[in-house]
């Protein structure tokens, strides 16, 4: 059970990793400047709606594999990259949207978001296929 809700928020946020990555961080060059501020709101907000719930029950699900399965060697890597991506969001991603949301278009901030949402791409891709093959 604990495994089918980490890897259930695992693929929802491994799909929204790759899909803010490879079409929602860069398509903000785009956005005029002088609607940008609201846009980043806006984008925040929808977002959270989405992110937060998964995370939070994949971060209490991975937990909960590494606490009952403290003998496996997969329960600890994936322990790591929870904490990998939650360090990344807070201390990397929520910052630069704050800076976009208070100060509006910056396009290095906007280029920073993208180069730095690798480490969550990428790292989101490793629990979710580990997930998969740790059941193999």
């Amino acid at each position: 059970m604990i495994w089918s809700l980490q890897l259930f928020c695992s693929g929802i946020m491994c799909g929204l990793a790759w899909f803010v990555q490879l079409n929602h961080y860069p398509l903000m060059l785009a956005i005029p400047a002088d609607h940008f501020a609201e846009y980043e709101r806006e984008h925040v907000r929808r977002t959270g709606w989405i992110a937060a719930p998964a995370m939070l029950a994949e971060l209490a699900a991975g937990l909960g594999l590494a606490y009952l399965l403290p003998h496996v060697w997969y329960t600890w890597g994936n322990t790591s990259l929870l904490l990998l991506l939650w360090a990344s969001t807070f201390l990397i991603q929520v910052p630069i949207h704050r800076q976009l949301q208070r100060n509006g278009k910056n396009e290095i901030l906007i280029r920073r978001l993208v180069t730095t949402n690798w480490i969550r791409s990428v790292a989101w891709t490793a629990v979710f296929i580990g997930l998969i093959l740790h059941r193999l």
